[in-house]
């Protein structure tokens, strides 16, 4: 009796160490933590929309009202407040989606760290590496260190105009003439220390967080995976992957709308610029996309051995049953005989040759060319009124047809 109870006592303690053990795998979601995050909740902002419509109120709004009050709203300057493209751009609709897709890619994110927790790994791996991988991840994005020097780089960024920037452009609601000295306007002022300075800030907060989610890609493609390497993706479970990480093409889609922005206003001044303004639009479109999928070539060594040693296996396996079949099925005996003292049947030569083929068609990217494709139109979109500006509808669908014929 009393051993009894020694080693039920000796049971629950293992399991209670056991249970201590094993940690519970906490998830990140790569748009939230840092100080801005925290400060924005704090102050009740905890919705897409309570945090556009407030981004608004305070970049773009002021600015409506000032240049109405100072008479650059709409007239008095070369290039007044309404028609200034790119400002509205950036702060009407670059700005609303910056704070938009974070819900969007937090989701997805969540999706693939739970795929490969539950798919991927093991147990031991799960404790092992991916929960310490995770709170790596987790701890870069609570830093405040890294907000700390955006907010340095923005204030370097604020000071370069007064040397020989937006001074010297065209008379625009930005400046105004003092003493026969030209300055910044009021509106010029609070775009300048205000509006631009938050949208600068979401752009390198977005930045920093894509290469933290790349860096955590990195990782996973040095660790321990179970690939599949007969899984109909054709990429032994990791096709998964690419779908994901494309939802981080939103920020790049972004910053081509700002470039397309900068081009519109300069197309206009010049028309004689577009082909100059084409041959940048092609070299962002290309950086984008090498950017957008260079983190996916990190699983591309992991890829080629598990498609190697699959066919080295399957291959072994190949040669054994041809072996047996050969053996079985072609010796000369009564075929009634063959039937009933077959092993290997011509259905399971046939299972065989088809997960073979199918195994020699593995990727070894997690892409396809036609995801390739499908981002380089998506971020080609922001670019379509520049063409729309330089050439009439009827050239543009004639250059089309000549394209299609």
């Amino acid at each position: 009796m009393e051993r009894s109870k020694w080693l039920t006592n000796q049971h629950k303690t293992k399991f209670f160490f056991m249970e201590q053990n094993q940690h519970p795998l906490e998830y990140f979601s790569i748009s939230e933590g840092g100080p801005f995050n925290k400060t924005v909740q704090k102050i009740g902002l905890n919705t897409n929309a309570k945090q556009i419509l407030v981004a608004l109120c305070i970049t773009w709004l002021p600015l409506l009202i000032i240049t109405a009050i100072e008479g650059t709203i709409y007239s008095g300057v070369s290039v007044p407040f309404l028609k200034d493209v790119s400002i509205h751009v950036r702060l009407l609709i670059v700005l609303p989606v910056l704070l938009t897709i974070k819900a969007i890619i937090n989701s997805k994110s969540i999706d693939l760290e739970k795929y490969f927790s539950d798919t991927l790994m093991n147990d031991n791996e799960k404790q092992a590496v991916l929960n310490k991988e995770l709170q790596r991840v987790k701890r870069l994005i609570n830093s405040a260190v890294p907000e700390i020097i955006f907010l340095l780089i923005i204030i370097a960024l604020t000071i370069s105009p007064f040397q020989g920037g937006i001074l010297h452009e065209v008379t625009s609601w930005r400046l105004a003439i003092e003493g026969g000295d030209t300055v910044l306007s009021f509106a010029g002022k609070w775009v300048v220390f205000v509006s631009i300075p938050i949208f600068q800030f979401l752009i390198l907060r977005w930045l920093w967080r894509y290469i933290i989610w790349s860096l955590f890609l990195f990782r996973l493609s040095n660790t321990r995976l179970n690939l599949q390497p007969t899984h109909p993706d054709q990429v032994a479970g990791l096709g998964i992957v690419a779908d994901v990480h494309k939802y981080f093409g939103l920020f790049f889609l972004a910053i081509n709308v700002i470039a397309s922005g900068e081009m519109i206003v300069r197309i206009t001044e010049n028309p004689d610029s577009f082909t100059a303004i084409r041959a940048e639009a092609i070299g962002n479109i290309a950086i984008c996309v090498v950017l957008i999928f260079l983190p996916l070539f990190f699983f591309i060594i992991k890829l080629i051995k598990t498609r190697h040693q699959a066919l080295m296996d399957l291959g072994n396996l190949g040669a054994n049953l041809s072996s047996k079949f050969e053996e079985e099925w072609l010796r000369n005996i009564p075929i009634e005989k063959k039937v009933l003292e077959r092993k290997v049947s011509t259905s399971t030569l046939q299972d065989y040759s088809s997960v073979y083929r199918s195994t020699e068609k593995m990727r070894s990217v997690p892409f396809r060319l036609h995801d390739v494709v499908m981002v380089i139109l998506v971020l080609f979109i922001p670019y379509i009124p520049i063409l729309l500006i330089h050439f009439s509808i009827i050239e543009l669908l004639q250059k089309l047809f000549g394209l299609l014929i």
